[in-house]
This record gives C-alpha cells, structure tokens and sequence, in this order.
C-alpha cells in the first residue's frame, strides 16, 4: 500500500488486482449487497427528487428559455441540430441512443462492481464521493427546475421527444417512483455515467485500456442526453461538476471518517496532563 492519495484513491491505496478462486467466491455476496445498496439509494432519490416538482411549471419553462438564449448568445445552441442530423441518418441510430438512455443505469452498477470486485479498497472511497455527489445534486432540482428540451417545441424549440416517439417509453408513470419531469439540470445521467467510467479506469490493470473505455462512455452519455431531447448541454456541464465537487469534498473529509475521528480524540486525551 501507497500513502500518496489523489481526489478519486483513498490516503492508503491499493492497486487493482484480479481475485481468484474462493477468494473471488467470498467476494460476490458482497457485491450483491453493494448493489442493493445503491439500488435502495435510488429509490430514495427519486422520492426526494420528486418533492422538488414545481407547482407552477411556468417556472421550469422560464429557465429553459433563458438556458437557450443564452447558449444561442455564447453561438453554442447546437443541440437542436445535433438532434436533427442523427434523426436524418435514420431510425436505427436513434433507437440506439434511446436504449443508451433508457438502460444507462446498468452500465452505472457494471462500472461501480467492478471496482468493487477489482480494488474493494478504492471502491469504498469512491463509494462515499457518489454519496456525496447525491446529497449535493438533490436540492438543485429545488434551486433551478428546468424543463428538458423535448418539452420545447410548443415555445419555439421543435425538439423531439426521441423517447416517446420511437421507444422504448423511459419516461412510463407506472414505475415504483415516477420521476420529476422538470429536473433536466443537473443531467446525473452523464456525471454518473462519468463516475462509473472513472470506476472502470480505477478498476482497469491497464490504465490505457481504462483511459479508452472511460472516455468512450463519458463521451457517449453526453451526446445521448442530448440527442434525445433530455438535455442542454449545460446541464452534462453541471454534472461533471457536481462529481467534481464531491470528490473535491471526499479528498478533505477525514478517511475513514470514524476511525480517523476516533483515533483524533484517543489522541488528544493521552496528550492531555494527568490531574495531581
């Protein structure tokens, strides 16, 4: 182990390495309840982030305007037009980065196990930067509602709605928690697509096999959001950044936080005079 910590390994590191035999059998219950784990977390996400639903969607409509205006002054509202040349090439491009939204969230639980599985001790502190990265996404869906593009072709925008027009339909209100229809910023979809991608390079032996696939993904979630109607790209902007941020965060917390508490305050009573 290596004491040189970075913002995505943990002060006292361990390179990646493949387990075999039982000790990779040992290991798999525990990636089943690492999975779990998130897919409870989620769940309560999107209760949360269900409570921050405007009950004027006027609001959410204002935002996006002044989001497009502003991209239009920058010269960079290209979204539009990078929706429309793929709808050109035909369906089957389109059907694919329909099904790269829709089905995103499994790549996200392939990425984080196989860190997990690869490299359990830089998993456990990425594991907390993810939790992080929730806590400070939820209430900016509060701050800034923000209606997608596909919901502008009524105000002056003809985006499509990719997803309803040619399926699968994502956006069904007959899952287990519907979704707030106006919490487009920031776009989680790509940074934590990005957060697995970076997992993947943590978890890869070969850092330029990890490199290529992590910009592969990055890349590829970004384009997706945009090409389906789902995003502005600043909103992929601000996903990066919430990830950023919660790894700025993660590196200057105490880790392990309890223990390193704990061994603070054994610490300071040995050091303190004995009463006479």
């Amino acid at each position: 182990m290596t004491s040189n910590q970075t913002f995505l390994t943990p002060p006292r590191d361990e390179p990646p390495t493949l387990p075999r035999g039982k000790r990779a059998l040992r290991r798999l219950p525990w990636l089943i309840v690492q999975l779990i784990l998130y897919l409870v977390m989620f769940q309560v996400y999107k209760v949360a982030r269900r409570e921050f639903i405007p009950p004027d969607a006027s609001i959410a409509f204002a935002h996006a305007k002044s989001i497009l205006h502003f991209e239009d002054k920058l010269g960079l509202m290209f979204e539009l037009d990078l929706q429309q040349w793929v709808l050109d090439r035909g369906d089957w491009l389109i059907y694919f980065f329909n099904y790269v939204y829709a089905y995103y969230m499994w790549g996200f639980y392939a990425g984080i196990l196989f860190l997990a599985f690869m490299a359990p001790v830089r998993y456990r502190y990425m594991r907390r930067a993810f939790f992080l990265s929730m806590a400070i996404a939820t209430p900016m869906y509060l701050i800034y509602p923000l209606a997608p593009p596909r919901f502008m072709e009524d105000h002056g925008w003809p985006f499509v709605d990719t997803l309803a027009k040619y399926g699968p339909n994502y956006f069904s209100d007959s899952g287990l928690v519907p979704a707030n229809r106006y919490a487009a910023l920031p776009s989680m979809h790509v940074g934590w697509t990005t957060f697995a991608a970076l997992c993947i390079l943590l978890a890869c032996p070969n850092r330029k096999l990890g490199i290529a696939i992590m910009s592969f993904f990055t890349i590829l979630i970004a384009l997706t959001v945009i090409i389906t109607g789902n995003h502005y790209w600043m909103d992929a902007v601000v996903g990066w950044l919430v990830i950023g941020v919660a790894f700025i965060i993660n590196r200057y917390i105490p880790y392990p936080l309890l223990v390193r508490l704990g061994w603070r305050k054994r610490s300071a009573s040995k050091t303190q005079p004995e009463a006479s």
